[in-house]
Protein backbone atom coordinates (compact mmCIF):
# COMPACT_ATOMS: atom_id res chain seq x y z
CA UNK A 1 0.00 0.00 0.00
CA UNK A 2 1.27 3.29 -0.79
CA UNK A 3 1.84 6.02 1.71
CA UNK A 4 -0.99 8.73 1.51
CA UNK A 5 2.08 11.31 2.91
CA UNK A 6 3.90 11.33 0.09
CA UNK A 7 6.16 14.70 0.11
CA UNK A 8 5.95 15.01 -3.57
CA UNK A 9 1.82 14.04 -3.65
CA UNK A 10 0.81 17.65 -2.61
CA UNK A 11 0.35 20.92 -5.03
CA UNK A 12 -0.01 24.31 -3.53
CA UNK A 13 -3.20 26.48 -3.97
CA UNK A 14 -3.00 29.84 -4.83
CA UNK A 15 -5.96 32.11 -2.96
CA UNK A 16 -6.72 35.35 -4.25
CA UNK A 17 -8.36 37.84 -1.61
CA UNK A 18 -11.44 39.13 -2.81
CA UNK A 19 -14.18 41.07 -1.13
CA UNK A 20 -17.95 39.86 -2.51
CA UNK A 21 -21.14 41.16 -1.66
CA UNK A 22 -22.77 37.73 -1.53
CA UNK A 23 -22.63 34.37 -1.90
CA UNK A 24 -23.68 32.60 -5.17
CA UNK A 25 -26.21 30.59 -3.30
CA UNK A 26 -27.17 30.70 0.11
CA UNK A 27 -26.60 26.78 0.96
CA UNK A 28 -24.18 24.09 1.17
CA UNK A 29 -23.69 20.78 2.13
CA UNK A 30 -20.32 19.60 2.63
CA UNK A 31 -18.51 15.83 2.89
CA UNK A 32 -19.56 13.20 5.06
CA UNK A 33 -18.16 13.12 8.86
CA UNK A 34 -14.98 11.95 8.74
CA UNK A 35 -15.07 10.61 12.13
CA UNK A 36 -18.04 9.08 11.80
CA UNK A 37 -17.31 7.63 8.54
CA UNK A 38 -13.94 5.82 10.43
CA UNK A 39 -16.28 4.05 12.57
CA UNK A 40 -19.37 3.32 10.38
CA UNK A 41 -16.80 1.72 7.95
CA UNK A 42 -15.39 -1.00 10.85
CA UNK A 43 -18.42 -1.33 13.24
CA UNK A 44 -19.99 -2.60 9.10
CA UNK A 45 -17.00 -4.76 9.03
CA UNK A 46 -17.84 -6.48 12.39
CA UNK A 47 -22.10 -6.35 12.21
CA UNK A 48 -24.41 -9.57 10.44
CA UNK A 49 -25.32 -8.49 6.81
CA UNK A 50 -24.57 -6.19 4.45
CA UNK A 51 -24.22 -2.47 5.77
CA UNK A 52 -25.63 0.52 3.23
CA UNK A 53 -23.49 3.93 3.90
CA UNK A 54 -24.67 6.90 2.42
CA UNK A 55 -22.23 9.72 2.08
CA UNK A 56 -19.18 8.00 3.32
CA UNK A 57 -16.66 10.93 3.98
CA UNK A 58 -13.92 10.31 0.95
CA UNK A 59 -10.56 11.92 1.90
CA UNK A 60 -7.55 9.70 1.94
CA UNK A 61 -7.75 9.32 6.12
CA UNK A 62 -10.69 7.62 5.64
CA UNK A 63 -10.47 5.96 2.07
CA UNK A 64 -6.91 4.08 3.26
CA UNK A 65 -9.19 1.54 5.71
CA UNK A 66 -10.98 -0.13 2.13
CA UNK A 67 -8.03 -1.70 1.15
CA UNK A 68 -7.37 -2.51 4.69
CA UNK A 69 -10.54 -4.21 5.13
CA UNK A 70 -10.27 -5.91 2.38
CA UNK A 71 -7.48 -7.69 3.27
CA UNK A 72 -9.29 -8.85 6.28
CA UNK A 73 -11.64 -10.63 4.01
CA UNK A 74 -14.41 -8.22 3.95
CA UNK A 75 -15.92 -7.21 0.67
CA UNK A 76 -16.85 -3.84 -0.13
CA UNK A 77 -18.17 -2.01 -3.15
CA UNK A 78 -18.33 1.29 -4.12
CA UNK A 79 -21.60 1.85 -6.34
CA UNK A 80 -22.90 5.05 -7.12
CA UNK A 81 -22.82 7.03 -3.84
CA UNK A 82 -23.50 4.26 -1.62
CA UNK A 83 -20.44 1.99 0.19
CA UNK A 84 -21.89 -1.61 0.45
CA UNK A 85 -19.78 -3.36 3.29
CA UNK A 86 -19.98 -7.32 3.82
CA UNK A 87 -18.51 -8.91 6.31
CA UNK A 88 -16.74 -12.11 6.08
CA UNK A 89 -19.52 -15.24 5.60
CA UNK A 90 -19.88 -17.17 9.41
CA UNK A 91 -16.75 -14.61 10.70
CA UNK A 92 -13.83 -16.11 9.15
CA UNK A 93 -11.75 -13.08 8.91
CA UNK A 94 -8.41 -13.47 7.70
CA UNK A 95 -6.03 -13.78 10.59
CA UNK A 96 -2.91 -14.79 10.24
CA UNK A 97 0.28 -13.33 8.49
CA UNK A 98 -1.12 -9.77 7.60
CA UNK A 99 0.74 -6.64 7.41
CA UNK A 100 -1.83 -3.73 7.48
CA UNK A 101 -0.51 -0.30 6.39
CA UNK A 102 -3.06 2.46 7.40
CA UNK A 103 -0.38 5.77 5.75
CA UNK A 104 -0.27 8.60 7.46
CA UNK A 105 -4.32 8.25 9.58
CA UNK A 106 -3.82 8.04 12.89
CA UNK A 107 -7.94 7.70 13.49
CA UNK A 108 -7.75 4.67 11.82
CA UNK A 109 -4.46 2.74 12.98
CA UNK A 110 -5.75 3.21 16.77
CA UNK A 111 -9.59 2.13 15.80
CA UNK A 112 -8.09 -0.45 13.93
CA UNK A 113 -5.89 -2.01 16.94
CA UNK A 114 -8.73 -1.92 19.04
CA UNK A 115 -11.11 -3.71 16.48
CA UNK A 116 -8.61 -6.05 15.64
CA UNK A 117 -7.66 -7.00 19.56
CA UNK A 118 -11.60 -7.41 19.99
CA UNK A 119 -12.20 -9.97 17.05
CA UNK A 120 -9.00 -11.96 17.94
CA UNK A 121 -6.95 -11.43 14.44
CA UNK A 122 -3.01 -11.76 14.89
CA UNK A 123 -1.67 -8.82 12.67
CA UNK A 124 0.99 -6.27 12.07
CA UNK A 125 -0.73 -2.88 12.16
CA UNK A 126 2.07 0.09 10.74
CA UNK A 127 1.81 3.47 8.46
CA UNK A 128 4.13 5.75 7.35
CA UNK A 129 6.66 7.71 8.70
CA UNK A 130 4.56 10.65 9.66
CA UNK A 131 2.05 8.03 11.43
CA UNK A 132 5.25 5.80 12.84
CA UNK A 133 5.83 9.30 14.30
CA UNK A 134 2.58 8.88 16.25
CA UNK A 135 1.59 7.86 19.79
CA UNK A 136 -0.14 4.80 20.49
CA UNK A 137 0.00 3.95 23.72
CA UNK A 138 -3.02 5.44 24.39
CA UNK A 139 -3.83 2.18 23.03
CA UNK A 140 -1.48 -0.18 23.44
CA UNK A 141 -1.69 -0.22 27.29
CA UNK A 142 -5.16 -0.52 27.82
CA UNK A 143 -5.71 -3.04 25.15
CA UNK A 144 -2.92 -4.96 27.20
CA UNK A 145 -3.90 -4.44 30.25
CA UNK A 146 -7.51 -6.41 29.19
CA UNK A 147 -5.14 -9.54 27.96
CA UNK A 148 -4.22 -8.63 24.30
CA UNK A 149 -0.35 -9.77 23.28
CA UNK A 150 0.85 -6.38 21.42
CA UNK A 151 4.71 -6.52 20.41
CA UNK A 152 6.32 -2.54 19.51
CA UNK A 153 8.36 -3.73 16.84
CA UNK A 154 9.85 -0.35 16.49
CA UNK A 155 9.91 2.91 19.07
CA UNK A 156 8.11 1.71 21.93
CA UNK A 157 4.51 3.14 22.11
CA UNK A 158 4.51 3.77 18.56
CA UNK A 159 4.09 1.63 15.25
CA UNK A 160 4.30 -0.88 13.60
CA UNK A 161 2.69 -3.50 16.19
CA UNK A 162 1.76 -6.74 16.27
CA UNK A 163 -1.18 -8.00 17.73
CA UNK A 164 0.32 -11.41 18.33
CA UNK A 165 -2.12 -13.07 20.87
CA UNK A 166 -4.17 -12.93 23.44
CA UNK A 167 -7.97 -11.86 24.05
CA UNK A 168 -9.91 -9.62 25.85
CA UNK A 169 -11.16 -9.94 29.08
CA UNK A 170 -13.73 -8.32 31.08
CA UNK A 171 -11.99 -5.45 33.19
CA UNK A 172 -11.51 -2.20 33.83
CA UNK A 173 -8.90 0.61 32.19
CA UNK A 174 -7.89 4.24 32.92
CA UNK A 175 -7.64 5.98 30.19
CA UNK A 176 -4.04 8.38 30.29
CA UNK A 177 -6.16 11.14 27.96
CA UNK A 178 -8.73 12.52 27.18
CA UNK A 179 -8.55 11.17 23.44
CA UNK A 180 -11.84 9.99 21.76
CA UNK A 181 -9.80 7.61 19.57
CA UNK A 182 -8.40 5.96 22.79
CA UNK A 183 -11.71 5.30 24.38
CA UNK A 184 -13.19 4.33 21.08
CA UNK A 185 -10.31 1.66 20.59
CA UNK A 186 -11.57 0.15 23.48
CA UNK A 187 -15.19 0.17 22.53
CA UNK A 188 -14.38 -1.65 19.68
CA UNK A 189 -12.35 -3.99 21.78
CA UNK A 190 -15.06 -4.87 23.61
CA UNK A 191 -17.91 -4.85 20.90
CA UNK A 192 -15.16 -7.16 18.59
CA UNK A 193 -15.24 -9.60 21.63
CA UNK A 194 -18.28 -9.37 23.54
CA UNK A 195 -16.75 -8.77 27.07
CA UNK A 196 -18.20 -6.78 29.94
CA UNK A 197 -15.47 -3.28 29.88
CA UNK A 198 -15.65 -0.63 32.62
CA UNK A 199 -13.76 2.84 30.43
CA UNK A 200 -12.27 5.55 32.87
CA UNK A 201 -11.34 8.91 31.26
CA UNK A 202 -10.47 12.09 31.65
CA UNK A 203 -12.91 14.26 29.77
CA UNK A 204 -16.03 13.90 27.42
CA UNK A 205 -14.46 14.03 24.23
CA UNK A 206 -16.67 13.01 20.92
CA UNK A 207 -19.02 9.74 21.34
CA UNK A 208 -19.99 8.41 18.24
CA UNK A 209 -18.64 5.75 18.97
CA UNK A 210 -21.22 4.96 21.74
CA UNK A 211 -23.75 6.64 19.67
CA UNK A 212 -23.45 4.05 17.14
CA UNK A 213 -22.55 1.33 19.13
CA UNK A 214 -26.07 1.63 21.00
CA UNK A 215 -28.07 2.16 18.17
CA UNK A 216 -26.89 -1.37 17.10
CA UNK A 217 -28.22 -2.63 20.40
CA UNK A 218 -25.08 -2.71 22.70
CA UNK A 219 -25.44 -1.88 25.99
CA UNK A 220 -23.30 0.92 27.28
CA UNK A 221 -23.99 2.63 30.58
CA UNK A 222 -22.44 6.29 31.44
CA UNK A 223 -20.62 5.80 34.77
CA UNK A 224 -19.43 8.96 37.28
CA UNK A 225 -16.08 8.01 35.98
CA UNK A 226 -16.73 6.94 32.26
CA UNK A 227 -18.86 4.14 30.98
CA UNK A 228 -19.51 0.29 31.12
CA UNK A 229 -19.74 -1.63 27.99
CA UNK A 230 -21.60 -5.05 28.35
CA UNK A 231 -21.21 -7.44 25.90
CA UNK A 232 -23.78 -8.66 23.65
CA UNK A 233 -24.99 -9.81 20.19
CA UNK A 234 -25.38 -6.40 17.67
CA UNK A 235 -28.40 -5.95 15.87
CA UNK A 236 -27.93 -5.64 12.07
CA UNK A 237 -27.26 -2.25 10.57
CA UNK A 238 -28.11 -2.34 6.96
CA UNK A 239 -28.28 1.33 6.39
CA UNK A 240 -26.45 4.73 7.72
CA UNK A 241 -26.32 8.34 6.40
CA UNK A 242 -23.33 10.22 7.39
CA UNK A 243 -24.62 13.70 8.67
CA UNK A 244 -22.11 16.60 7.15
CA UNK A 245 -19.01 16.91 8.84
CA UNK A 246 -18.93 20.03 11.10
CA UNK A 247 -15.18 20.36 11.12
CA UNK A 248 -15.15 20.00 7.56
CA UNK A 249 -18.12 23.07 7.31
CA UNK A 250 -16.36 24.95 9.62
CA UNK A 251 -13.93 25.84 7.00
CA UNK A 252 -16.42 27.96 5.09
CA UNK A 253 -18.09 29.28 8.22
CA UNK A 254 -14.92 31.00 8.45
CA UNK A 255 -14.19 32.38 5.05
CA UNK A 256 -17.54 33.53 5.71
CA UNK A 257 -16.63 35.30 8.82
CA UNK A 258 -12.95 36.60 7.72
CA UNK A 259 -15.13 38.01 5.03
CA UNK A 260 -17.88 39.51 7.67
CA UNK A 261 -20.13 39.07 4.94
CA UNK A 262 -23.95 40.06 5.41
CA UNK A 263 -26.12 37.66 3.95
CA UNK A 264 -26.93 34.50 6.25
CA UNK A 265 -25.36 31.01 5.45
CA UNK A 266 -26.63 28.07 5.90
CA UNK A 267 -25.16 24.84 6.34
CA UNK A 268 -27.52 21.51 5.72
CA UNK A 269 -27.89 18.80 7.38
CA UNK A 270 -24.91 18.97 9.48
CA UNK A 271 -24.30 16.90 12.74
CA UNK A 272 -24.43 18.81 15.44
CA UNK A 273 -23.43 16.28 18.27
CA UNK A 274 -22.45 18.70 20.96
CA UNK A 275 -19.36 17.04 21.54
CA UNK A 276 -18.02 18.34 17.71
CA UNK A 277 -19.97 21.91 17.56
CA UNK A 278 -17.59 23.76 20.16
CA UNK A 279 -16.41 26.30 17.27
CA UNK A 280 -19.60 27.22 16.63
CA UNK A 281 -20.06 28.04 20.24
CA UNK A 282 -17.22 29.94 20.35
CA UNK A 283 -18.02 32.06 17.20
CA UNK A 284 -21.26 32.65 19.59
CA UNK A 285 -18.92 34.11 22.65
CA UNK A 286 -17.69 36.12 19.73
CA UNK A 287 -20.72 38.03 19.22
CA UNK A 288 -21.82 36.23 15.91
CA UNK A 289 -25.45 35.09 15.26
CA UNK A 290 -25.79 31.53 15.14
CA UNK A 291 -29.01 29.29 15.43
CA UNK A 292 -29.85 25.77 14.71
CA UNK A 293 -32.63 24.60 12.62
CA UNK A 294 -34.76 21.61 11.72
CA UNK A 295 -32.60 19.08 14.37
CA UNK A 296 -33.85 15.96 14.10
CA UNK A 297 -32.17 12.64 14.98
CA UNK A 298 -30.97 9.57 12.69
CA UNK A 299 -28.91 7.02 13.50
CA UNK A 300 -28.22 8.14 16.65
CA UNK A 301 -26.62 11.52 16.00
CA UNK A 302 -28.33 14.81 15.88
CA UNK A 303 -28.28 16.09 12.75
CA UNK A 304 -29.28 19.56 11.14
CA UNK A 305 -28.91 22.88 9.84
CA UNK A 306 -26.59 25.64 10.86
CA UNK A 307 -27.54 29.27 10.16
CA UNK A 308 -24.67 31.88 10.29
CA UNK A 309 -25.98 34.79 10.81
CA UNK A 310 -24.50 38.91 9.78
CA UNK A 311 -20.86 39.26 11.00
CA UNK A 312 -20.40 42.14 13.29
CA UNK A 313 -17.33 44.34 12.29
CA UNK A 314 -16.39 43.90 15.54
CA UNK A 315 -15.62 40.68 17.31
CA UNK A 316 -14.95 39.83 21.11
CA UNK A 317 -11.74 37.73 22.48
CA UNK A 318 -12.19 34.71 23.89
CA UNK A 319 -10.58 32.56 26.09
CA UNK A 320 -10.73 28.45 25.71
CA UNK A 321 -9.97 27.18 29.77
CA UNK A 322 -11.91 23.49 29.96
CA UNK A 323 -11.40 20.10 28.83
CA UNK A 324 -14.40 20.30 27.23
CA UNK A 325 -14.41 23.20 25.25
CA UNK A 326 -11.11 22.26 23.50
CA UNK A 327 -11.78 18.78 22.41
CA UNK A 328 -15.71 20.24 21.29
CA UNK A 329 -13.38 21.57 18.90
CA UNK A 330 -9.63 19.78 18.54
CA UNK A 331 -9.78 19.51 15.04
CA UNK A 332 -10.47 23.42 14.81
CA UNK A 333 -8.33 25.05 16.93
CA UNK A 334 -5.87 26.36 14.36
CA UNK A 335 -9.18 28.01 12.67
CA UNK A 336 -10.17 28.88 16.63
CA UNK A 337 -6.50 31.01 16.66
CA UNK A 338 -7.46 32.62 13.30
CA UNK A 339 -10.74 33.78 14.01
CA UNK A 340 -8.56 35.23 17.11
CA UNK A 341 -6.77 36.82 14.78
CA UNK A 342 -9.70 39.27 14.12
CA UNK A 343 -10.80 40.12 17.72
CA UNK A 344 -10.37 43.10 19.53
CA UNK A 345 -7.30 42.57 21.87
CA UNK A 346 -5.58 39.19 23.05
CA UNK A 347 -7.26 35.68 22.93
CA UNK A 348 -5.96 32.71 24.18
CA UNK A 349 -5.69 29.03 23.99
CA UNK A 350 -5.08 26.84 27.34
CA UNK A 351 -4.47 23.14 28.02
CA UNK A 352 -3.72 22.31 24.09
CA UNK A 353 -1.05 19.52 24.91
CA UNK A 354 -2.69 16.95 22.89
CA UNK A 355 -1.94 19.43 19.70
CA UNK A 356 1.10 18.31 19.57
CA UNK A 357 0.68 14.50 18.54
CA UNK A 358 -1.84 15.68 15.27
CA UNK A 359 -0.75 15.35 12.16
CA UNK A 360 1.92 18.42 12.88
CA UNK A 361 2.56 19.92 16.31
CA UNK A 362 -0.48 22.17 15.97
CA UNK A 363 0.85 24.38 18.74
CA UNK A 364 3.79 25.33 16.23
CA UNK A 365 2.36 24.96 13.13
CA UNK A 366 -0.65 27.31 13.72
CA UNK A 367 1.86 29.64 15.00
CA UNK A 368 4.21 29.36 11.97
CA UNK A 369 1.22 29.42 9.59
CA UNK A 370 -0.46 32.40 11.48
CA UNK A 371 2.72 34.33 11.88
CA UNK A 372 3.52 34.10 8.17
CA UNK A 373 0.46 36.32 7.44
CA UNK A 374 1.91 38.78 10.21
CA UNK A 375 -0.43 38.16 12.74
CA UNK A 376 1.18 37.65 16.39
CA UNK A 377 0.91 34.57 18.40
CA UNK A 378 3.03 33.45 20.92
CA UNK A 379 3.12 29.64 22.61
CA UNK A 380 3.51 29.89 26.24
CA UNK A 381 3.91 26.32 27.66
CA UNK A 382 0.87 24.01 26.25
CA UNK A 383 -1.28 27.31 25.55
CA UNK A 384 -1.28 29.64 22.44
CA UNK A 385 -1.63 33.68 23.00
CA UNK A 386 -2.91 34.96 20.11
CA UNK A 387 -3.49 39.22 19.67
CA UNK A 388 -6.27 40.98 17.33
CA UNK A 389 -6.49 43.89 15.80
CA UNK A 390 -2.92 43.86 13.59
CA UNK A 391 -3.21 43.58 9.58
CA UNK A 392 -2.62 41.00 7.75
CA UNK A 393 -0.73 40.51 4.19
CA UNK A 394 -1.02 37.90 1.79
CA UNK A 395 2.43 36.26 1.17
CA UNK A 396 3.65 32.42 1.20
CA UNK A 397 1.85 30.66 3.28
CA UNK A 398 3.81 27.09 4.98
CA UNK A 399 0.62 24.17 5.54
CA UNK A 400 3.26 21.44 6.59
CA UNK A 401 1.50 19.07 4.86
CA UNK A 402 -1.18 19.05 7.73
CA UNK A 403 -4.99 19.53 5.97
CA UNK A 404 -6.01 21.35 8.99
CA UNK A 405 -3.38 23.97 8.77
CA UNK A 406 -3.88 24.17 4.85
CA UNK A 407 -7.60 24.59 4.95
CA UNK A 408 -7.16 27.16 7.84
CA UNK A 409 -4.81 29.23 5.79
CA UNK A 410 -6.83 29.20 2.79
CA UNK A 411 -10.29 30.71 4.56
CA UNK A 412 -8.16 33.35 6.19
CA UNK A 413 -6.12 34.02 2.44
CA UNK A 414 -9.73 34.74 1.05
CA UNK A 415 -9.76 37.54 3.49
CA UNK A 416 -7.71 40.40 2.21
CA UNK A 417 -6.94 41.62 -1.17
CA UNK A 418 -3.56 40.31 -2.61
CA UNK A 419 -2.59 36.72 -4.02
CA UNK A 420 -1.29 33.92 -1.24
CA UNK A 421 0.31 30.94 -2.02
CA UNK A 422 -0.38 27.99 0.53
CA UNK A 423 2.75 25.26 0.10
CA UNK A 424 1.30 21.96 -0.15
CA UNK A 425 -2.20 23.20 0.29
CA UNK A 426 -4.12 19.87 -1.41
CA UNK A 427 -3.36 17.83 1.88
CA UNK A 428 -6.76 19.26 2.13
CA UNK A 429 -7.95 16.01 0.54
CA UNK A 430 -6.82 13.98 3.65
CA UNK A 431 -10.33 14.82 4.97
CA UNK A 432 -12.15 17.03 2.70
CA UNK A 433 -11.83 16.32 -0.82
CA UNK A 434 -13.99 18.53 -2.37
CA UNK A 435 -12.90 21.99 -0.33
CA UNK A 436 -11.45 23.99 -3.03
CA UNK A 437 -14.23 23.04 -5.26
CA UNK A 438 -17.31 24.24 -2.60
CA UNK A 439 -15.17 27.51 -1.71
CA UNK A 440 -15.17 28.16 -5.36
CA UNK A 441 -19.00 27.61 -5.46
CA UNK A 442 -19.20 30.20 -2.82
CA UNK A 443 -17.18 32.98 -4.20
CA UNK A 444 -13.69 32.13 -3.23
CA UNK A 445 -10.92 32.46 -5.36
CA UNK A 446 -9.18 29.09 -5.20
CA UNK A 447 -7.14 27.24 -7.65
CA UNK A 448 -4.66 24.38 -7.69
CA UNK A 449 -1.04 25.10 -8.52
CA UNK A 450 0.23 21.68 -10.22
CA UNK A 451 3.79 21.12 -9.68
CA UNK A 452 6.18 20.26 -13.04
Amino acid sequence: MSSINNLSSYDDLLVSGTQLPSFSQGKLRVTGDKSISHRVLLVGAATPGITQIHHLNHGSAVKVLIPTLQALGVNIEQKDAVTNVYPPSNGLYSRKGLRLNLGASSAAARLLLGLLSGLGINAIVDGDTSLQRQPMEWVIEPLRELGVDIRELGTPGHLPVEIAGGQVYDGKVHLSVGSAQARSAILLAAFGSGRNVEIKHLTLSRDHTIRLLRYIGINIQNTPEGVRICGGRPRPLPEYIVPSDPSAAAYLVAAHVFQRRKDELVLENVGVNPTRIGFFNLLKECGIPIRYENVYEAFGEPVGNIIIGEVPNKLKPFQIKDDYSFHSMIDEIPLAAAIATLCSGQSAIYGAAELLFKETNRLISTRDMLSAFGSHVEIVGDSLLIFGDIPLKHGIIPSFRDHRIAMTAVALACSFPGRSRILEGSCYKTSFPDFTELMRCFGFDVYTQNHQ
